[in-house]
This record gives structure tokens, sequence and C-alpha cells, in this order.
């Protein structure tokens, strides 16, 4: 008979979130395994290598954005549309630990099993957005945008002055480009 779990596969996986953005991309799973309480040997057993614990932590980011993203009630037109923008780039907050994402970003850059988890994230946030938007021919396109602002702006916030905090920074450059598209879907769609 197998032993219970001591420690659950989703208490790992957020321990791997945490590492990377401590660590790095140099973490270890002797690393990994001291921060949760397990032996290298059962981290292993359980997920594979340190390429498998990422591809895992991937997946779980995927599913845990699906839950978070199905939380909101999906409220269309400007109001709704904006309060939800809101939600999800004040969830951001200030910025710490904002390295861990740039760690990910940077693996997912070069590894297609990552990439496509967060093709898949990047869909569950779109597809979350263009559902508040009213019908029209643009509406995917603009929640793409609109997603691609927020995306966009995290990274100059990287590089900023640091003068105003992550979540701050983004919903200013994301104002301006929620109105240009606002103004746009008014006038052709009828957005209010």
């Amino acid at each position: 008979m197998p032993r219970p779990k001591t420690v659950s596969d989703e208490d790992v996986l957020t321990a791997s979130l945490k590492l990377l953005g401590t660590e790095g991309l140099s973490f270890t799973l002797s690393d990994l395994a001291r921060s949760v309480g397990l032996s290298r040997a059962t981290l292993i057993q359980r997920f594979g290598d340190r390429e498998a614990i990422l591809h895992h932590m991937a997946a779980f980011e995927a599913k845990a954005t699906r839950a978070w993203i199905d939380t909101f009630p999906i409220e269309r037109g400007r109001t709704g549309l904006w309060r939800f923008l809101e939600e999800i780039v004040e969830s951001m907050g200030a910025g710490d630990g904002f390295s861990a994402r740039v760690q990910i970003a940077a693996l997912e850059a070069r590894d297609p099993v990552m990439r496509h988890h967060a093709q898949e994230r990047y869909r569950i946030v779109q597809d979350a957005i263009e559902a508040r938007l009213s019908d029209g021919p643009d509406r995917r396109e603009a929640a793409e945008h609109l997603h691609g602002v927020i995306a966009g702006a995290t990274m100059q916030w990287v590089v900023s002055d640091g003068s105003l905090e992550l979540s701050d920074f983004v919903l200013r450059k994301l104002r301006f480009a929620f109105d240009l598209i606002d103004e746009r879907l008014t006038l052709t769609q009828g957005i209010k």
C-alpha cells in the first residue's frame, strides 16, 4: 500500500514557482526538495526531472488561471469590462515577486511545452475579456490587444523608474488603450 502524500502536488508546484522567483533558472531539485520537506528522490518519483516539474508547474498555472478567471461574473459592456480588467491587473499588486514571471517568460520562449501552456493561459484571459465586450467583428482583436497591453506594460514596468507600483503602472497604460478601443467600438458597434 502506498504511503499517503504529506505534501500535495499543488504545494510542490507552488514552491517551484516561488523558487523560480527567488533563485531564478538556477534552482535545483535539491532546492525544491528542501523547500517542501521531501527528498529529491521522492520528487523525481512523483514528477520526473526538473524539466518535467517545470512542465507540471506550467500546466498547474494554466489550470489555476482558469479556476480564478471563472470566479468573476461576466458583465458585458464598458463598465463590466473595465471592472474585470481592473481586478486582474490589481491582483498583480506592487510587483513583489514579479521576477518569477520574467523567469517563466524566458522559459516559455524556448520550451515548446511551456509555451503551449502560456498560450493556454493567454487564451483564457483573452476569452474572458472578449466575453465582456459587445458583439461585433473586432471583438477578438480588441480582446487580444487589451491583453497585449497588459503583458507589454508589465515588461515596461520592469525597466521603469519604479515610481509606480506594478498594478498602478499597468492600469495607467491600459486605461489609455481601453479608451481608444472603447471609442472605436462605440462608434462602430455600440459597446456602451
